[in-house]
């Protein structure tokens, strides 16, 4: 069964998209369907539920908006991540058919491999030391991570069997340090610990050295997952 396409509007702020995911999760517990959504934010930060809870966070927020950088809060794990019109961001809306993270985790990596391998680039899973986010199954080219990646699970009800958000953000193009540092800016302004290291992140568009505009390069990349997702046969 291949992935059904969503899409909302392009100037749905980032709240509207995370709030509208977790409907469709709902969703998809109850029809085990699966879904994908291919979206974009403005230049943010997306923090998890966890960094709310900062001694500073409210305070932190207020900075961040005044320079630019408003703060959002996700459902899913992980830490800070930093958002904008380079990093184009893939969600799957899974049944629940195993225990295993690693199995949504490789679903939700497997278009993401075939794309890199399509432009000449091995991708594997690996941790990123310093990076933000960093995880088992982030996709890294040459030790430096390339996607970053969460999920939220749907615990099963008395209705449904439950179902997994797996969620990826593709660093395509733009300045990957520059959203880095701002990401450890969120801790230090809100009292957390984390810190995250310049130069552990990279882009496609540093990648294959593209030449072009970072718009042609996000339309191309879009346009071919969405066909990679529209045939994919989900296990």
């Amino acid at each position: 069964m291949p992935y059904t396409l969503l899409a909302l509007p392009s100037s749905l702020p980032p709240d509207a998209t995370l709030a509208q995911e977790q409907r469709w999760l709902k969703e998809c517990a109850h029809h085990g369907r699966p879904l994908a959504h291919l979206w974009q934010a403005p230049q943010c930060l997306i923090v998890t539920r966890k960094d709310t809870r900062l001694p500073h966070y409210a305070a932190a927020c207020q900075q961040l908006a005044a320079e630019g950088w408003p703060v959002h809060v996700r459902d899913s794990g992980g830490t800070a991540v930093p958002h904008g019109p380079g990093i184009l961001n893939l969600s799957l809306l899974l049944p629940r058919t195993a225990a295993d993270l690693a199995h949504y985790y490789r679903l939700l990596g497997a278009p993401l491999l075939t794309l890199l391998g399509e432009h000449g680039l091995e991708g594997n899973y690996d941790f990123v030391p310093g990076s933000f986010c960093d995880g088992q199954y982030n996709l890294v080219i040459e030790g430096r991570k390339i996607t970053g990646t969460a999920q939220r699970w749907l615990a099963p009800g008395q209705d449904h069997g439950g179902a997994v958000l797996a969620q990826a953000m593709l660093l395509v193009a733009g300045d990957v340090d520059e959203g880095t540092r701002m990401a450890s800016r969120f801790y230090e302004l809100a009292g957390g610990e984390l810190r995250f290291a310049p130069g552990t992140s990279t882009t496609l568009a540093r990648c294959i050295g593209w030449q072009g505009s970072d718009a042609q390069l996000l339309d191309n990349i879009r346009s071919r997952l969405k066909e990679l997702l529209s045939t994919a046969l989900i296990p």
